[in-house]
């Protein structure tokens, strides 16, 4: 387990270093976003912590108890919000294009494959596989790209005249705009669907005017998406679209992304929600490092004669964390996620009657 770059140093171990104790200390102990510190938590003495040794330093025991308390309020916090929230779409887990095909058409650009477009706030695409379908058995490199940068390159194999799937290792694609699927071939791709067109939708790429809509397919009610051709990269976002999947399937789903709300790169610590995080995170740390304390191996006079104060403090870092996550869910921005819609009182769902 590790710390999510957004929650690095979002508080930290003690202001300054304290020469008393183990050695290993790091400058960035002393950084927190927050302004507050695991030593500073009432009941948590570095120099009793630091005597007990083990098989951990101090500081190595206050790292593992951040990592386990940030793990815990992930899974925590979600299931809170989700009282209040539930998804204002569909989750979507399978293909996008079909495998069915039946010519190759005219070349019409060095680079071939799919653009996607989604502005759904708090939504993201999670790739796990694509299938290309191509006239000849070659391997082909998948650039995807946003707006700007290139952001990943990925062998793929093809299979003369039959969908040929690659596994990759998963890719989270925040929904912020486009995302573009290339490759060059030294053959032809084949003229597979991104839809069926059927069920009262209708396939639809305009960005000026996003049609997300409810269909047979799924995916459409998260994203717009098809197929391109080109030559010059830098002019991709200028390519025509078409209902043509370009040979190539993705697979992958669509998930509302609740937790990237709480916790991005312009987190600040610092505001009413912002610290109630950093709060929780700080008693749940607290309440771990207690646990590891009462649980060592390394017995003595003082730590069993502490038992019951330890008892005490753990109680205490839990009831306090649990108001902090229940204040964060009760005052969640809704419109901060727009694949999360309130929930409707007592379950039911208001019907408008038509006059």
């Amino acid at each position: 387990m590790s710390i999510p770059l957004c929650f690095e140093q979002i508080i930290g171990f003690s202001r300054k270093e304290n020469v008393c104790v183990s050695e290993d200390w790091d400058d960035s102990y002393a950084d927190s976003a927050s302004g507050l510190y695991l030593d500073e938590l009432p009941g948590i003495p570095q120099g009793f912590i630091d005597s007990l040794g083990g098989n951990y330093t101090l500081w190595e025991k206050m790292t593992n108890s951040l990592e386990n308390a940030i793990g815990t309020f992930k899974i925590d916090v979600l299931g809170e919000i989700l009282k209040y929230f539930e998804p204002a779409r569909r989750k979507y887990k399978g293909d996008i294009g079909n495998k069915s095909f039946t010519t190759t058409p005219a070349f019409c650009g060095t680079y071939n494959g799919l653009r996607m477009y989604s502005d759904v706030i708090g939504g993201s695409y999670i790739l796990r596989g694509i299938s290309l379908i191509l006239n000849v058995t070659e391997a082909v490199t998948l650039e995807i790209y946003d707006e700007y940068d290139l952001l990943h390159t990925i062998v793929l194999q093809s299979q003369a005249g039959r969908p040929k799937y690659n596994a990759i290792t998963p890719i989270e694609l925040p929904l912020q705009g486009n995302y573009y699927f290339l490759y060059i071939t030294s053959g032809l791709a084949y003229n597979n669907k991104l839809t069926c067109n059927c069920g009262g939708f209708k396939w639809c790429f305009d960005t000026c005017n996003p049609c997300f809509k409810p269909s047979r397919d799924g995916w459409t009610e998260w994203a717009m998406i098809g197929g391109v051709c080109g030559n010059v990269i830098n002019d991709r976002d200028k390519w025509n679209t078409s209902r043509e999947s370009s040979g190539m399937i993705l697979h992958g789903d669509f998930t509302c992304d609740i937790f990237g709300t709480l916790c991005s790169e312009y987190s600040d610590w610092t505001t009413e929600i912002g610290f109630a995080i950093a709060n929780a995170i700080w008693y749940k740390t607290g309440e771990y490092l207690a646990t590891y304390i009462m649980d060592t191996e390394e017995v003595n006079r003082k730590n069993l004669l502490g038992t019951e104060q330890w008892n005490a403090n753990r109680a205490f870092y839990n009831a306090r964390y649990v108001t902090m996550i229940n204040f964060i869910a009760e005052n969640f921005e809704a419109e901060d996620n727009e694949c999360l819609r309130c929930r409707p009182p007592l379950g039911y769902t208001k019907r408008v009657q038509m006059l």
